[in-house]
């Protein structure tokens, strides 16, 4: 028994090309991460006075573990990059509040990244170097 895979078809509609190539799905583990890992602690951290290492290295791992997700996620959609980078706008201003300069700037160089992905995706839209599948239904 042999199963034939349905690759779909291209998008045929101005709307479609806009919907596929902006999926918001590929960004949910960098999102998590970047939740769970950055934003958490450095909330909590708000309430003591100085900052543990643990917490730290837990950010700063964080940061460059996010990043690397939505830059891996933007190969299939432009939409992880750009919730990405929203996000880690509020995370700068979290660590401004906190004092923690050098995560600033590891979040910088993590949207400096993702913003980079993102050109390069678009530019992979734009000459047709990626070109996102429709399943219709019953291409199961």
């Amino acid at each position: 028994m042999s199963e034939e895979m349905n690759s779909g078809r291209a998008p045929q509609t101005p709307a479609e090309h806009v919907f596929l190539n902006c999926r918001p799905q590929p960004a949910i583990p960098a999102l998590l991460v970047l939740l769970v890992m950055v934003i958490m602690p450095a909330l909590l951290a708000t309430s003591q006075p100085e900052v543990s290492d643990f917490w730290l290295w837990l950010m700063g791992s964080g940061v460059v573990l996010s990043a690397g997700l939505a830059v891996a996620a933007g190969f299939c959609s432009l939409a992880p990059q750009v919730l990405w980078i929203g996000a880690a706008i509020w995370a700068l201003s979290l660590f401004g509040r906190l004092g923690l300069g050098s995560l600033q700037l590891l979040v910088q160089a993590g949207m400096a990244c993702v913003a980079l992905m993102a050109a390069v995706q678009v530019w992979r839209i734009a000459t047709a170097r990626f070109v996102p599948t429709v399943m219709e239904a019953g291409d199961d």
